[in-house]
């Protein structure tokens, strides 16, 4: 006659084991999940950098055509004074050339400046969209390896149910019920030993009516307190 007790723990343990293994697959999908965002936050600093060395880009444009426009007023204010008649026109002229002049010095730094912004901002979209490659192409290895070991894993789990499914055909009806039901309940400790006659799932001390019918029963015994499966533990007093 089979040991209802013992059947019962070794398809507890292995349900555990089933749950650690699958516990272990949701972690190594959330890999995946933590690195597809970590990789949309990457795409976003790369578009921010883009967007970045765009504007500069265009504000060197829109200051070298200013720089441009200038120059084509001084050139033609310096073909003008060739026709101007008297001095207050004339020296109104140079001083407008002049102040054209200054307005071309302050560009011309201002470019300069500019361009060391571009350099620093090509520099960081560099810098992220190498990165942003380096973190796709880890993704594409990553969720390589965790498709494998899913696989694996899958191939495991289901071994191990076919070896669970051979210890619950050995058990009888109620047995089988009694068990189903506190493991929906009680998750994987539904069925725990007495030491020093205390209950192994709540902690509580059982009765001595409880401890004769562990001894003496074959049926199953139930914790008074937290209604678990009781078992004495082998190694008890």
């Amino acid at each position: 006659m089979i040991d209802k007790i013992d059947v019962l723990k070794r398809v507890q343990s292995l349900k555990n084991k089933i749950k650690e293994l699958e516990a272990s697959q949701e972690r190594r999908k959330q890999d995946v999940q933590k690195k597809r965002d970590l990789i949309e936050e990457e795409k976003a600093l790369a578009e921010r950098k883009q967007e970045e060395k765009v504007a500069v880009q265009k504000d060197i444009d829109r200051k070298e055509l200013d720089l441009k426009t200038n120059e084509g007023e001084i050139t033609k204010y310096n073909v003008q004074l060739n026709s101007i008649k008297t001095n207050k026109e004339y020296s109104a002229l140079i001083t407008e050339i002049g102040s054209k002049k200054a307005d071309m010095s302050i560009l011309e730094d201002e470019i300069l400046d500019t361009m060391s912004r571009l350099e620093i901002a090509n520099q960081g979209l560099e810098k992220a969209t190498e990165n942003l490659k380096n973190e796709e192409q880890s993704l594409k290895d990553l969720i390589n390896c965790v498709d494998a070991e899913v696989k694996e894993t899958d191939a495991e789990i289901e071994k191990i149910k076919g070896e669970q499914n051979k210890y619950i055909d050995l058990l009888d009806e109620h047995s089988l019920n009694s068990y189903n039901r506190l493991s929906n309940i009680k998750g994987g400790k539904s069925i725990v030993p007495v030491v020093g006659n205390v209950c192994g799932g709540c902690s509580m001390n059982i009765t001595t009516q409880t401890l004769n019918e562990l001894m003496g029963s074959k049926d199953l015994v139930f914790c008074r307190s937290c209604s678990r499966i009781l078992y004495l533990d082998e190694n008890s007093d």
